[in-house]
């Protein structure tokens, strides 16, 4: 099997081509860059070559405290968090605005959802993440967004590979280690060490496990 293990930054890789050693599968990684438009990019060059599977890995913010620091969550809907307009004080997406229709693929809902069922990640908590632009660091934004979209985590990059994979029919898979609660900005809390290093652990546990 051909899989290709991406992150948004070197950091997030941080090694584990190294400790991919499988006689049974060709393994690759990729940088695709921070943030939605680097990210779409770089996978959609990624994607013409077919890989059998792609494997998101990387850090995300939650919104809830029922995750811990450093607990990895296999992210089974995406939304797009800041796609649409503002309008005072309210968050308005595209079927607000009537730019698109809730189920126009890939969407369904106005999500981006993984169809795949990986019983390895039956052990993780499957949820709900927000690909923005901008990282929520106001108590404003973080309201706006939780009454929106009700989503779990946050992150850059996760829309793109949710989209991309739907259209060109390729397995996927995105785990995230949560190295923060999205709340006004306190860099002292954060745990993205020990995030990346368990989200990197249930990857490689995973491609162990496959046949």
């Amino acid at each position: 099997m051909n899989i290709a293990i991406v992150a948004a930054t070197e950091f997030e890789l941080n090694g584990i081509a190294k400790k991919c050693n499988s006689a049974k599968h060709k393994i690759e990684t990729f940088i695709h860059g921070v943030g939605l438009m680097a990210s779409t990019y770089h996978l959609a060059k990624l994607a013409r070559g077919n890989p059998n599977l792609i494997i998101q890995i990387g850090i995300a913010g939650s919104y809830t405290k029922t995750l811990q620091l450093g607990e990895v969550v296999f992210v089974k809907q995406e939304i797009l968090g800041d796609t649409g307009a503002e309008d005072h004080n309210q968050l308005l997406d595209l079927l607000d605005l009537e730019l698109q229709e809730a189920d126009a693929f890939p969407f369904k809902s106005m999500m981006l959802e993984n169809p795949m069922q990986y019983p390895f990640f039956n052990r993780l908590k499957k949820v709900r993440a927000l690909t923005v632009a901008l990282a929520a660091g106001s108590a404003q934004t973080i309201q706006l967004r939780q009454e929106k979209f009700k989503a779990q985590i946050e992150s850059m990059e996760g829309a793109a590979l949710h989209y991309i994979c739907l259209q060109e029919k390729i397995n996927f898979v995105q785990c995230r280690g949560i190295s923060n609660y999205v709340e006004p900005r306190n860099k002292t809390n954060w745990q993205i060490q020990l995030a990346i290093a368990n989200c990197q652990q249930e990857v490689l546990s995973f491609i162990q496990s496959i046949s």
